[in-house]
């Protein structure tokens, strides 16, 4: 395994903790080895989110895949796209132009979205678990690409639908992250509220990286919302809850948060607590989910308490190499007419199918709250499920996509 685009130290030894599949025994077995790249955020704001267990993950899906398909030995590199969208794509480009297979994650809808245009070009295919704008699958569709995660959506339409409906969840202001995601679930956030019947009092883009949000809750101050909304992640989004909770904004308005992961309720459990929010995956919400995160623990010697985004790579990849398998190539176009329309069900998609229409992987979602470290049943399960939502339900019809499909 190889880190690519990182000084990252943890990085580095990732990188030979985990490197038991190198390149050169399979080209001693004549064949090239199949190529996996998962670029992410090693290091930065969102590295938590998916960064090095992401890594891992994707290890434990080709170790748990024998090592190798085809007679091929699979090798896993990360690429470090440290959150900027011209050297995410440049570093794409490279290593699809090097002999690559696949590149999985793409944590950053910005990324993401930039890579999705350097797979169309090149007919390389993409699997994103961690970029969530419906951007990807909507006006920026391509046939290389499949958002295997959440998205914008299917995050808004739960939640925003779920606290409009009730009469103290009418008056909205909501903070996002000025880049891709942030103003998918500002729009999908607002067409949700306004279709219940609430309104949006006022919203206010704040660069990746804030650590002062005092004038924008001072704005929210102002407007007297019932609900604040907030759509960052990561660090920023610990930033700012912080200080929502410092301003004392929650005792007068409900709090939202468009996307909320393990990652920062693992920092933080008692910082979310009375949060709700909506999820594609939950590591205890089932039998089949907490075996997995017990496997996982055991594979990085770690007492991990996985992302939506770790899980979703995991499964994203196995599905991926079983493809390779059956169609006995890894060529793109090949690839893609095998799961087109293919139905998935394991430990992470419940319901799921490859949409063909616009190359949405479709699955139930999970309408949770959060509670505090005190009120979880077992420690880190912090996540209380309210309401599953069916795949048919999760994510616009095929006939409301609005993917000019061209292929």
């Amino acid at each position: 395994m190889r880190i690519i685009g990182s000084g990252c130290a943890l990085a580095g030894a990732l990188a030979l903790a985990l490197g038991a599949t190198g390149a050169g025994a399979a080209q001693a077995q004549g064949a090239p080895p199949i190529r996996i790249a998962v670029e992410t955020d090693m290091s930065g704001v969102l590295s938590a989110l998916s960064g090095p267990t992401s890594l891992r993950a994707v290890q434990m899906a080709v170790d748990d895949a024998g090592g190798s398909v085809l007679g091929r030995k699979i090798e896993v590199v990360a690429i470090d796209h440290r959150n900027n969208a011209g050297e995410g794509a440049a570093k794409a480009r490279e290593f699809w132009a090097q002999g690559g297979d696949l590149i999985v994650d793409l944590t950053n809808s910005g990324v993401a979205i930039a890579v999705e245009t350097v797979g169309r070009e090149l007919h390389k295919l993409a699997l994103v678990t961690g970029g969530y704008s419906s951007d990807i699958t909507g006006k920026f569709c391509s046939k290389y690409t499949y958002q295997y995660d959440a998205n914008s959506y299917s995050l808004a339409h739960a939640t925003g639908a779920n606290l409009a409906s009730q009469p103290g969840g009418k008056r909205w202001y909501i903070i996002y992250a000025d880049y891709a995601f942030g103003h998918a679930m500002l729009n999908d956030f607002t067409h949700a509220i306004v279709a219940h019947g609430g309104e949006i009092l006022r919203s206010d883009a704040v660069p990746l990286g804030t650590t002062d949000f005092s004038a924008y809750l001072l704005a929210a101050r102002a407007a007297h919302p019932q609900v604040i909304a907030t759509m960052n992640t990561g660090a920023d989004l610990i930033n700012v809850m912080k200080q929502i909770r410092e301003f004392g904004l929650d005792r007068d308005a409900k709090i939202s948060i468009g996307l909320l992961s393990q990652a920062e309720v693992n920092a933080l459990p008692d910082l979310f607590a009375g949060v709700r929010v909506t999820v594609p995956w939950f590591w205890n919400q089932d039998r089949a989910a907490i075996a997995w995160t017990d496997r996982l623990a055991k594979y990085t010697g770690t007492a991990v308490r996985p992302t939506e985004v770790h899980a979703g790579d995991y499964s994203a990849v196995s599905q991926w190499l079983a493809a390779v398998k059956a169609t006995g190539t890894t060529d793109a176009d090949t690839i893609v007419a095998y799961l087109d329309g293919r139905k998935v069900d394991d430990f992470y998609v419940h319901g799921g199918e490859w949409r063909a229409r616009d190359h949405q992987m479709v699955h139930a979602m999970e309408v949770v709250d959060v509670v505090g470290a005190s009120a979880a049943k077992i420690p880190g399960a912090n996540f209380q499920l309210v309401e599953t939502i069916p795949a048919d339900r999760s994510f616009p019809a095929p006939a409301d996509s609005v993917c000019q499909k061209t292929w």
